[in-house]
């Protein structure tokens, strides 16, 4: 009774305290938008992140020149949005100007060459023949070569959506970005972006600073079309209280630990579809089990092989227990400290930062955040300067200040401390390797984590699991979240029954999402583009384990009658 009485008032104090927290701070870009210069920064960041960083960028150009600016922040949702969003708004730029330079229409050949990747070595070759500026030769030329001519002309243009920076979000989402052209290593007269700054500042980018890659993670892209500000991990966050009801003192530890039968109902998931973050902790999870079974001497290519579909057993037992998939990775930390959920997976800060939040007087927490051992490699989250941003010269800027010392201390200084964050502690691992000195250690919110330490236990291989990111999304919507009520309910027939053997191994059947079927069927349909024929092969997929789902259920019932 005192506990959920206590989290009442905790909630009451959010809804009254959050409206004065989260006001905008005048330090923040709270001047008249008319007398300053403006930068627009799309970010799936919090309000803690912006807050601080809009503010101390105000004041670091104030202080560097004089001027006033204002940090437009644009946060149509997770990644997966921004992702959506930019698409959206490119291909609408792009449209116009095809039809401008080119009086043709645009055609769905067009549409899909001109952010194409597959087609760099065509680009080459049309700009050469003059099919790029020709009216005449692209009047006849086929629609392969008009795409290709898109494509070129696209790279060629300095034609933007009305933003700077995209701030933050996964390398996997970064290098799709980049690889589609939106995003670029300078602007096209050359002086601007995170390209020139590396040409500025080439000891930054060392390995002694500023690495390219740590165990396997890249944390720049090879042309600067993105680099890495801060570094990230994922785990476990579980509420003790709630665990030890359900007869688990010991905690949680590893990634297996959440397929208990006594979580059933009690875990918290974010939609990996919605959010990159957590499609990077399922694929930790893979990667952890190939690791695992390699570990014991099986030769590599079996051990991929089996360790995939070991994993994917596991997450659908995982997927069983969780209460929902949410749009919202916040949520999850959330509502297992508020009790609502007993653990879930999230990203390392979000772990630490709602530790922090309950902690008592004597520095106790009810929230405790664990990196699986062995089970984890660290990301960056990058940033990365758009094609044709309105203010190039003023993206560079804020993607110095952001690389720089005094911009790596707002991420893990304390609140308050000198050249720390004003308001909010960010509880983030920089990316500089020079941040982790002993000098730093007394103002940091985390002294004993150094994520280079950490990278040491776990080597992420890209060629295991990389090309396969846009494929586990699909499979965990198929096999898990679109069919969840029918899992949830096959699942607590099976516990309810002891676990009887035919029907756990029914559950327990991968053969449609196993790496084979991915790579032979699912990877290929993806890959293609087009729309029908993924819908059609989501439902096909859908339905099966629905269906099987519902008759694991009903032998499990007339077994037990």
């Amino acid at each position: 009774m005192l506990l959920r009485l206590s989290i009442v008032f905790v909630l009451l104090a959010i809804v009254l305290v959050a409206p004065f927290a989260l006001r905008p701070d005048p330090e923040a870009g709270g001047i008249s938008m008319s007398s300053a210069e403006r930068i627009v920064i799309i970010t799936p960041h919090n309000e803690s992140i912006q807050a601080e960083f809009g503010r101390a960028f105000v004041k670091h150009v104030k202080e560097l020149d004089g001027r006033e600016v204002f940090v437009d922040w644009r946060q149509p949702g997770g990644t997966s949005e921004i992702a959506r969003f930019l698409k959206s708004e490119y291909t609408a730029r792009f449209e116009n100007l095809w039809k401008a330079k080119t009086g043709l229409p645009f055609s769905s050949a067009v549409r899909n060459g001109f952010q194409n990747a597959k087609l760099g070595e065509a680009v080459e070759q049309v700009t050469q023949q003059g099919l790029v500026d020709d009216r005449t030769l692209l009047n006849s030329a086929t629609e392969e070569e008009r795409a290709e001519a898109a494509r070129a002309m696209f790279l060629q243009s300095e034609i933007g959506v009305g933003i700077d920076l995209f701030f933050g979000g996964g390398a996997y989402d970064f290098s799709k970005q980049a690889a589609a052209g939106n995003l670029v290593g300078k602007n096209g007269s050359g002086e601007y972006g995170p390209g020139a700054l590396a040409e500025a500042h080439p000891e930054w980018f060392s390995d002694a600073i500023m690495p390219e890659e740590v165990s396997g993670e890249p944390f720049r892209d090879s042309e600067y079309r993105w680099v890495g500000t801060v570094l990230s991990s994922f785990g476990v966050c579980y509420n003790t209280d709630v665990l030890a009801r359900l007869g688990m003192e010991k905690g949680l530890q590893r990634w297996d630990d959440l397929a208990d039968p006594r979580l059933a109902g009690q875990v918290a998931l974010a939609d990996p579809t919605k959010s990159g973050s957590t499609t990077k902790a399922f694929e930790m999870l893979i990667q952890e089990r190939i690791q695992r079974i390699q570990a014991k001497g099986v030769p590599e290519e079996e051990a991929v092989r089996t360790g995939w579909d070991e994993a994917m057993q596991l997450i659908l037992k995982i997927s069983a227990n969780s209460r929902y998939f949410t749009d919202s990775a916040a949520k999850v930390p959330r509502d297992v400290a508020l009790g609502d959920a007993a653990a879930g997976m999230c990203i390392d800060f979000y772990g630490r930062t709602f530790n922090e939040l309950f902690q008592d007087e004597e520095g106790h927490s009810h929230v405790q955040f664990v990196m699986p051992r062995a089970g984890t490699s660290i990301g960056a989250d990058p940033i990365g300067m758009l094609r044709g941003a309105p203010n190039p010269e003023l993206a560079h800027l804020f993607v110095k200040f952001v690389l720089s010392p005094e911009g790596q201390k707002l991420w893990n200084f304390r609140p308050g401390s000198e050249g720390g964050p004003k308001r909010f502690a960010l509880r983030r691992p920089p990316i500089r390797k020079d941040f982790y000195t002993e000098q730093n250690r007394p103002f940091q919110t985390d002294p004993d984590v150094n994520p280079y330490e950490i990278a040491k236990g776990f080597t992420y291989h890209p060629e295991w699991t990389g090309s396969l990111f846009a494929s586990l999304r699909f499979v965990i919507k198929c096999a898990c979240i679109d069919p969840h009520e029918e899992q949830k309910a096959a699942w607590k027939a099976l516990i309810n029954a002891g676990m009887p053997e035919k029907e756990l191994a029914g559950f327990e059947d991968v053969s449609r999402i196993s790496y084979e079927a991915v790579l032979e069927t699912i990877a290929p349909a993806l890959a293609k583009k087009d729309k029908v024929t993924e819908i059609q092969l989501a439902r096909e997929l859908s339905k099966d384990f629905r269906d099987r789902y519902h008759r694991i259920a009903e032998e499990v019932k007339n077994g037990a009658e």
